[in-house]
């Protein structure tokens, strides 16, 4: 059932339609249950923890990942800048 915010008539009629309809609110007491039993069931709440701890260690291992890549690039760059200019031709390097 839906009511304007802030209107005291509008949540009373609400209510009695619920009081009123014996069919109404059987229908509402039907899919509240319903609803209940799919959203708040041990097999869906385990199946989402599991997904959330999941998606959190992926993040994790990808973000450890990129920062690997990134320190192993700048010590590239840092090595080459050092050498001089290099030249890399099928894994090997050669000096310019």
């Amino acid at each position: 059932m839906k009511s304007y915010a802030g209107n005291a008539n509008s949540i009373a009629d609400s209510v009695l339609s619920v009081l009123y309809d014996h069919r109404l609110a059987d229908e509402i007491s039907k899919n509240a249950r319903a609803k209940v039993k799919n959203v708040y069931n041990w097999n869906k709440i385990a199946q989402d923890t599991h997904f959330i701890y999941q998606k959190a260690i992926c993040q994790g291992i990808a973000e450890k990942q990129r920062l690997e890549m990134a320190q192993e690039s700048a010590r590239k760059t840092k090595k080459a800048k050092s050498k001089g200019m290099l030249l890399t031709f099928r894994g090997r390097e050669a000096l310019a």
